[in-house]
């Protein structure tokens, strides 16, 4: 059976010897697992909105975010279950079981087979993943704790933490990296990527994880539940501000949290005061979470726009994201070994108050760089059909050269090549007839110089397409927009005339048939970025065709007498710009995230009291959500504005956060250290600064 035990030091526990328990190492591979699964999730998650579920940019960052919100806030409801109803054991077990449930629901649903409502079952599986992760994030750390015996492990202890926290990096840097290529290296069920082992991988780690912490049950030591500050903290606040507004405080002068004396200890109001005081410099907070959490959405999905080819390897846009935490493990140490004394032998950066003015205007600064980039990207952006406007394109599928005429067009398409026209101006739908020369019904070209009318019915906002085959016409609309996987994208227009049997699309770099293509319009299908060759029969008509990322192509098949004819027509341009220049941004808002999260967090917790870290934490968390919620509302109010324009708003918006931080913290006292601190206190307090650290590094991976 499991050993139960209220105090500190559990005195009825055996004595053990002086050595590591093994039975951390159980918890230490779960937590492994559950980092994988969790950033592995959250590294494409946007992606697959936006691709698979149909969600616009927009949409897709406000679901994200959401997410992100709820993920922030369960833990504290997490933390409060575990140490007020269920313990620590029992709250990671059930929620594991929670977390995989919604990891394997999300999962299933992405396999088009089953045909479930996507939109639906996605949100659902999303959302018991962040009540899993609520149960999981703030109790295993501190459950791994649990199994020490202090002081006599307390070197132990400070292994453990280390152990944790090369455990917790590798964990969420791995799976940042792997499934990334699981999404877009795998294709299934038809498709060019596989979403579905990206999601149900993550799920089956969770389920290993769940019999790995499960097979020791026996030997941990599992703590009762006794009850949580957090809790406290909130009665004593909301008792003090119920007096505050009925008025009943005695004393004009005193605190308003005074009049909660008959209730609450003096030390216990003390020490909220303070913690108060603290949280008032921290109200700016919540904007800088506002900047950072964008990596995961705007920035990724900005990601896809560049071309991911860096000529000795090719970066996924959802692989990006692990720039920033590779930077943080390389920035964390050299900036305490040499830039913060630097600074400080110089009168600069003194204080951690310093270091958040300074995080937060690099914060600001990321985001200026990010909107000059969009900018930049926005010259290499198509042009889209718009209201008012309709956008027409004619394919020539024959092997001779058409003359058109009319409505201020004249033009002779060569044979296998287009017109194009983007800026005809009609409301709803308008017909147009067209003048063609040089198309005769017996196709005998050129020689009779034959000529004819077709019409043309052009629809507004569309980019309306026509295919010329011999004297037949063929309509379709085209989508002209890069695809939201970043995938290149290409249509087959084949000529009656072509009597090959066989017409395979070959994709020269994976030694396979991409498609098989069949005579007359195909629908536009999504293709790898890669080299292509096409062959007709046991005759290869083209080679060397490149597919390049963001590309939208149409393939012009013909046959001339006894010869095949191919052209490929670029209707959109590839991505062309590298995604080496999204570079800046990211280590740009690493550093300020080392500078403004990890010296925020550390700040929080050494100036708060020592029976309020756990509500520090609490709160920390907190600012987080809030932060993922000002998003949310900026993405709504600023919906019908450009990407840049949004990047901007946030940049001002986070200026003006550290201006007000500036000046409110300007007359801040620092709280000053007892001279003569308990031994046994001054190594628990040694213990919760380990602990913070892995807490900071697992808040900071997870962005």
């Amino acid at each position: 059976m499991s050993k139960n035990c209220e105090d500190l030091e559990c005195d009825s526990r055996p004595r053990v010897k002086d050595r590591f328990p093994r039975i951390v190492i159980i918890i230490v591979v779960a937590e492994f697992c559950e980092r994988f699964s969790y950033s592995g999730m959250r590294a494409f998650l946007t992606l697959y909105l936006r691709s698979k579920l149909g969600y616009s940019d927009d949409e897709a960052t406000e679901l994200y975010h959401v997410f992100a919100t709820f993920v922030y806030l369960f833990p504290i409801f997490g933390g409060i279950m575990a140490d007020n109803y269920l313990g620590k054991f029992r709250t990671i077990l059930y929620m594991m079981f929670v977390y995989a449930a919604g990891n394997l629901l999300v999962a299933i649903t992405a396999i088009p087979l089953f045909a479930l409502p996507g939109r639906l079952c996605t949100l659902l599986g999303l959302f018991l993943i962040t009540v899993g992760t609520g149960g999981i994030k703030p109790c295993v750390t501190a459950f791994g704790g649990d199994q020490f015996r202090l002081p006599q492990q307390e070197k132990y202890l400070a292994v453990y933490f280390s152990v944790l926290y090369l455990n917790t990096c590798a964990g969420s840097l791995i799976a940042k990296s792997v499934s990334p290529i699981l999404r877009s290296e795998v294709h299934c069920f038809g498709d060019k990527d596989c979403y579905s082992l990206a999601f149900g991988a993550p799920g089956i780690v969770v389920l290993c994880s769940i019999v790995i912490f499960v097979s020791a049950r026996n030997r941990y030591l599992i703590k009762k539940p006794q009850g949580n500050v957090v809790v406290d903290f909130v009665k004593c606040v909301t008792l003090g501000l119920k007096n505050l507004i009925l008025r009943r405080k005695k004393d004009a002068n005193s605190h308003w949290l005074d009049s909660t004396q008959h209730q609450y200890d003096q030390r216990f109001i003390r020490d909220i005061k303070k913690t108060l005081s603290i949280l008032m410099l921290f109200t700016v907070i919540p904007v800088f979470w506002a900047l950072l959490d964008q990596m995961g959405s705007r920035w990724t999905l900005q990601a896809t726009k560049v071309s991911g080819n860096l000529g000795f390897v090719t970066i996924k846009p959802d692989q990006l994201q692990v720039i920033n935490p590779i930077s943080i493990i390389i920035l964390i140490p050299l900036l305490q070994k040499y830039v913060y004394p630097f600074f400080e032998r110089r009168n600069m950066l003194v204080n951690p108050l310093h270091k958040l003015t300074l995080g937060g205007v690099l914060a600001g600064i990321a985001f200026i760089v990010s909107a000059v980039m969009e900018i930049y990207l926005k010259t290499t952006y198509p042009q889209l059909p718009t209201p008012g406007l309709a956008q027409l394109r004619i394919f020539n599928g024959n092997p001779h050269s058409v003359n058109i005429t009319n409505y201020n067009i004249s033009y002779s398409i060569p044979p296998h090549h287009y017109y194009v026209k983007k800026d005809f101006q009609i409301q709803e739908t308008q017909k147009i007839t067209l003048d063609f020369k040089g198309l005769s019904i017996n196709e005998d070209f050129l020689q009779s110089n034959n000529s004819f009318e077709r019409e043309f019915i052009l629809k507004e906002n569309k980019a309306n397409s026509y295919f010329l085959d011999g004297d037949e016409v063929y309509g379709f609309f085209d989508n002209v927009d890069k695809s939201k996987s970043g995938l290149p994208v290409v249509r087959f227009l084949v000529s009656h005339r072509v009597n090959a049997s066989d017409i395979k699309f070959y994709n020269k770099r994976r030694n396979e048939i991409e498609t098989h293509i069949s005579v007359g319009v195909s629908s536009q299908i999504e293709v790898f970025a890669s080299t292509y060759s096409i062959w007709m029969d046991d005759e290869v008509v083209m080679r060397h065709i490149e597919m390049k990322e963001g590309g939208v192509y149409t393939v012009v098949l013909d046959e001339d007498g006894d010869e095949y004819k191919a052209n490929v027509i670029v209707i959109t341009e590839p991505n062309s710009i590298s995604m080496a220049w999204l570079l800046p941004q990211f280590l740009i808002m690493a550093l300020a995230e080392v500078l403004f999260a990890v010296t925020g967090n550390e700040f929080a917790f050494k100036e708060s009291p020592e029976s309020m870290k756990s509500v520090m934490a609490a709160v920390w968390m907190l600012t987080e959500a809030i932060g993922n919620v000002i998003i949310i509302i900026v993405t709504r109010l600023l919906a019908d504005y450009h990407t840049e324009t949004q990047f901007f708003f946030y940049t001002g918006l986070m200026f003006l956060a550290i201006v007000i931080f500036h000046f409110m913290s300007r007359n801040y006292q620092f709280k000053h250290q007892e001279s003569q601190p308990d031994k046994i206190r001054d190594k628990r307090s040694n213990s919760d600064a380990m602990y913070l650290e892995v807490k900071q590094t697992e808040d900071l991976l997870d962005h």
